[in-house]
């Protein structure tokens, strides 16, 4: 018993990940969650206090986990280019290992912000852009990269990474891999120098 206890906040997660993207955060219940995952409510209020406390824990902590990420890649010793190869093929390994958890973030983003908990995804898609164009400002620093503007190199690197990652999760291609994250940053960062 104890054993299924210990591994219950993982499969309560998992289980309703799998709700929520099929069905949708608001027409999940919490009854389904309990099923699903093989638990009862008291179980699901001890772990997480509520649905919504659920769902916290499938996307902020997804976000907060990224961003540290992120944070350690870009703050990692190497040259601009293979800091943002790093931060490239992190994208790309997130989105291959937690493809269900990314389709569910991207759907939370263009649905109606009525449809589940609010999440403030523009103040986290900035402090991703900004911890990301450290690496940018240090390769102009370093003379790897002519001086430019960062926010337009931003959108750049940041859409050529969406788009791969979108149709990815859309047709399942490209396949996401570390070489074609070395390969893309390769491209974008050559119209830098």
């Amino acid at each position: 018993m104890a054993s299924t206890e210990a591994r219950s906040p993982d499969r309560i997660l998992n289980k309703a990940l799998k709700l929520f993207s099929h069905k949708g955060y608001d027409a999940t219940s919490v009854r389904e969650i309990c099923e699903a995952a093989e638990i009862t409510k008291p179980t699901l209020y001890h772990f997480y206090g509520s649905k919504e406390g659920v769902y916290r824990a499938l996307v902020d902590g997804a976000l907060e986990e990224h961003r540290g990420r992120l944070e350690s890649l870009v703050g990692s010793p190497g040259t601009a280019r293979e800091r943002l190869a790093r931060v490239a093929q992190d994208y790309f390994r997130s989105a291959r290992e937690q493809r269900e958890l990314m389709r569910f973030i991207f759907a939370l983003i263009h649905n109606p912000p009525s449809s589940a908990p609010p999440t403030d995804f523009p103040r986290y898609y900035e402090g991703v852009v900004r911890i990301i164009s450290h690496a940018v400002e240090d390769g102009v620093r370093e003379g790897a990269f002519a001086p430019g503007p960062t926010d337009l190199r931003m959108l750049v690197f940041m859409g050529a990474l969406a788009e791969a990652v979108v149709g990815y999760l859309v047709a399942g291609r490209p396949e996401l891999t570390p070489e074609l994250a070395d390969a893309v940053v390769d491209v974008v960062v050559r119209g830098w120098s």
